[in-house]
């Protein structure tokens, strides 16, 4: 590649929208403001359809055609925007394999099992370890520096997830059904981050398709092991499918955003604003389920925000 052509290539991608600073911030909290929202209309879903708290097998089969649905959307807009949808080698197939697996089927796989043996506000702590877990890989696989500011943003993000998910019940013995489960479910997630920026930027993927396709193939995972572990759904309602429609939304918009964001932003930085969905999960929860607004949530914003402005403290200095 020669100097010119580089220059190119940076001038592209400096005048990308997902490169811009302000946009950057404002994708990314649509993102994390869509994934939040997904709380309280899984809840009301769930209800709709007569699912069960400890039903995992339904959870699953519901889950599974909600990212089914997501991903066929995501494959459609690809089709009609760019014109493709077609794997080129046996090489990318096996990568949106590997994509889907684990970004989608065994990460929510392992999230619903977690959940349906460990409280919420546990699960929702233990699930925000991804959003770390993933700074620092992308510190050891892309090379990104793990610097004071870095830390000092995980350590004020982690305690603003803390601050708004702590209960005194949460204090208790641990199992692998639960807690371990969950756990698996982040390192999923946080591999699944620097997987999308390997199949987009190293495998040239655009990321529109690679999220349709993940998305899908994580959705059909999902239907078989609920149909194996035996799921049904016992009730269809009106509201539950516009319920239903609305999370496929999200779906799309908040991986779709994202993606793009892990695509042609340092990982590190875009990670840190995972830490936003727990915060926004319950506040809209606190709107759209009836559930009690807390002073500890304003508290939990406060902090995060500040994380999020301490690992891209560097970022936003740049011209």
């Amino acid at each position: 590649m020669t100097a010119k052509d580089k220059k190119n290539i940076k001038k592209t991608k400096a005048n990308n929208i997902f490169t811009n600073k302000s946009m950057v911030v404002v994708f990314a909290v649509i993102a994390m403001f869509s994934w939040g929202c997904a709380f309280p209309f899984i809840k009301i879903g769930m209800r709709e359809f007569a699912i069960a708290v400890d039903d995992t097998a339904g959870k699953m089969l519901f889950a599974g055609v909600r990212f089914l649905s997501a991903g066929i959307i995501t494959l459609i807009i690809s089709f009609f925007k760019n014109k493709d949808i077609k794997i080129n080698s046996t090489m990318d197939f096996l990568w949106l394999i590997l994509y889907g697996a684990v970004n989608t089927g065994f990460h929510y796989f392992c999230f619903y099992m977690g959940l349906s043996n460990c409280s919420g506000s546990k699960a929702s702590i233990i699930d925000s370890l991804g959003t770390f877990w993933l700074i620092f890989l992308a510190a050891i696989i892309f090379k990104e520096k793990i610097n004071a500011n870095k830390i000092a943003g995980c350590i004020f993000g982690f305690s603003g997830i803390v601050i708004a998910n702590y209960t005194t019940d949460m204090i208790g013995g641990l199992s692998f059904n639960g807690e371990g489960f969950l756990l698996i479910s982040t390192f999923c997630a946080a591999f699944g981050g620097v997987i999308t920026r390997v199949v987009t930027v190293n495998r040239k993927i655009s990321v529109i398709k690679a999220t349709g396709y993940g998305l899908s193939i994580g959705g059909i995972m999902l239907l078989i092991g609920g149909i194996v572990l035996g799921g049904s759904v016992e009730r269809i309602t009106l509201k539950g499918i516009f319920v239903m429609a609305g999370l496929v939304c999200i779906s799309v918009i908040g991986f779709v955003l994202y993606n793009q964001l892990l695509s042609y932003n340092p990982v590190g930085q875009i990670a840190i604003f995972n830490a936003l969905i727990p915060v926004f999960g319950t506040l809209t929860s606190c709107i759209l389920t009836g559930e009690k607004f807390y002073f500890k949530y304003t508290v939990s914003i406060i902090l995060v925000a500040a994380g999020i402005w301490f690992v891209n403290r560097d970022s936003f200095k740049e011209k």
